[in-house]
Order: C-alpha cells, then structure tokens, then sequence
C-alpha cells in the first residue's frame, strides 16, 4: 500500500472474531511508534475491554463518552481531537454504529452516504479514516472479497483500498490472512499477506515455499 496518505478512507473487513480489531489496534501501536497518536472510537466492545485487549497500552486517544447514530457528533470529536491534539488518523469500530438502522429505509443507500461523508471529511481535513466493517456470514472454505461486505456495495465502490482479515485455522490458532483487495493510489488488487499473531500484535509472515520462489 505504500504507507497510508492524508485523505485516505480505509475499510478493514472480515467476520466476526476473525481479526478485524486486533489489525487495527496493530496498526495503532505502529503509528503511535512513529510519533502519530490515532483517536479512537470503539463502538464494539466496553471501553476498558478494549483497552485491555492491548499487551502494553499505548497513548491515544478516545472520548470519555460515545454516542452511537450520531455522524455529526463524531465528526465534532474529530475536530476536537485534531484541534487540541493533532490527530490525523482515526479509528471506527464499526460502520452499523454510525447510523441507525431501525431508522432507515434503505440500508444501502444510507450506508453509502455515510460512506462519503467519511471520505469527504478525510479528504477536507487531512485524515486518514479506517472503518471497521462486518460481513455476511461465509463458510469456513468459502472466498472472502469486498462482495461479502454486509449490507452495502457502497463501502467498496467509495473506500480508497479494502484490507479484508479471515483467521487460518488450518495453519494455526494464531495465524490469519490479510488480504489486500484493491488499493487505488498503488494499484495493488487482491494481494494477500500471511499474518501471525506474536505477543499479542499481528506480524507479517513468509511462508517457506515463498522464501524459495523469492530466493529462486
């Protein structure tokens, strides 16, 4: 992907329990290394779970409160954070909290509005903005592609790349495969990285045979 750019909405998908939050708090941990602090908003689980999801915490940062279904309301926080601590990248956990689906007539629809606000607020203010997304349910031999991205074709069709994460049983407990599905600014389409879970954070890994084609 070449790194991450100002402007850029990145979706991070895959179901349930399969790796999506964890890449996104590994992604945390190495911009925070790089001297970026992300702010946060996780919708998906209690506040201190997630933060005790994280092997040594790293300094970012979350609003005291979350209001879920209100856009405008976490645009604000995102004009505060960047305002009072130069936060560019931020973190969304997940899409569904965004709005309410009780509400709404056409998910799909409603999706994809949200969807380019997202990208029209990344692109005014310099963010880069990584929404986690759920799937639909797949079987375990099943293909993961940006199809399967629950309720609407919009987060696709409106994101600037889809990272899309599905645990390998078959390698292991600890190991998953990331796959990059498309990547506009590089090119890059339906990529895919093999990834271990190491001290609590996810790793690429090369598997032997790819050493070989590498070294052949």
């Amino acid at each position: 992907t070449d790194g991450f750019r100002d402007g850029e909405l990145v979706a991070i998908s895959g179901p349930t329990k399969n790796g999506k939050t964890l890449l996104a708090q590994t992604l945390t941990v190495n911009f925070v290394k790089q001297g970026q602090m992300p702010l946060w908003f996780s919708f998906e689980v209690p506040p201190r779970q997630f933060l005790s999801q994280f092997p040594d915490l790293p300094i970012f940062f979350m609003p005291r409160k979350l209001k879920p279904y209100a856009l405008d309301w976490v645009f604000d926080r995102m004009d505060e954070a960047r305002i009072k601590h130069g936060c560019r990248i931020v973190f969304i956990d997940h899409l569904h909290f965004l709005f309410d689906m009780a509400r709404v007539r056409n998910t799909s629809i409603e999706i994809g509005t949200v969807i380019r606000q997202l990208k029209s607020k990344a692109v005014a203010d310099g963010l880069v903005i990584f929404l986690l997304c759920h799937t639909s349910k797949i079987s375990k031999d099943e293909d993961l592609t940006y199809e399967k991205i629950r309720d609407s074709s919009f987060v696709a069709q409106e994101s600037d790349t889809v990272f899309l994460v599905k645990r390998d049983l078959k390698k292991g407990e600890n190991r998953a495969s990331l796959r990059v599905e498309f990547h506009r600014r590089t090119g890059v389409l339906e990529r895919k990285v093999e990834l271990a879970k190491i001290n609590g954070y996810l790793v690429e890994v090369t598997e032997p045979n790819e050493r070989s084609k590498n070294n052949g």
